[in-house]
């Protein structure tokens, strides 16, 4: 999710208002990360997650109310509201995880690009993300895009390496972790979930009809009917 500076910490209150009005009498919103799985099926074994406390009902409704959050959040600028970034990539795709991150990032690169042609002044992105065993990886792949074009083109716009951060002290990673399981549940089951992606479609970035902002990867792209590959035929 890309949020405009201004933007970040009136929708991180946002979320924060949203959870502690979800929660019980006297809970402390600051031991509960808005973490779709968790919400949904929380822990009860070892390490019981703090959602476990929390009604089925009360859980199932926070769910509505944080993709709603997303959805209606009112920027200060109403030209630049957030913009949501995916890809979603077939386990068989060869390379799959660099791809995906290849992608998305040159994705917002694209974006951060076209905005400064608009704005008529250079545009620049930092990117947040959540503590992973591909840290090291990933940041030095984004080093070598920074210098050297990948084969999606170089990242001309970001203004350092992703930095990773624990989810739990970030509302921000944690609105991006609704997005990715969103998508999963429309893409990954085999009902094809579209209640919670539904929402968020027009969140991703776009430009001239076709979603740029999601990229689906498929052997199966001429004959998919998902939103982004429908756009790009």
């Amino acid at each position: 999710i890309a949020v405009a500076e201004g933007d970040a910490g009136r929708l991180q209150q946002r979320l924060t208002t949203t959870l502690q009005d979800a929660l019980p009498a006297g809970a402390d919103p600051d031991e509960f990360e808005l973490h779709a799985t968790e919400i949904m099926s929380p822990r009860r074994r070892r390490t019981a997650s703090p959602w476990a406390r929390v009604a089925p009902r009360a859980r199932l409704s926070l769910m509505h109310r944080t993709y709603d959050a997303l959805k209606t959040f009112a920027p200060l600028d109403d030209a630049h509201p957030p913009a949501l970034f995916g890809v979603v990539v077939d386990r068989r795709w060869p390379d799959h995880t660099r791809t995906a991150y290849e992608s998305v990032l040159t994705d917002f690169d694209a974006m951060l690009s076209r905005l400064g042609d608009e704005l008529g002044q250079p545009q620049t992105g930092f990117v947040i993300h959540d503590r992973n065993s591909l840290e090291l990886d990933v940041q030095r792949a984004v080093a070598d895009w920074r210098q050297v074009a990948g084969r999606l083109g170089a990242l001309n716009h970001l203004a350092d390496v992703p930095v990773f951060a624990d989810s739990h002290v970030s509302r921000l990673i944690q609105a991006a972790d609704f997005v990715c399981w969103a998508l999963w549940r429309y893409y990954a089951l085999p009902d094809q979930d579209e209640r919670w992606i539904e929402r968020l479609w027009d969140l991703f970035d776009s430009d001239g009809g076709v979603m740029n902002g999601l990229t689906h990867l498929s052997p199966q792209f001429s004959q998919c009917p998902c939103p982004p590959c429908s756009s790009r035929r």
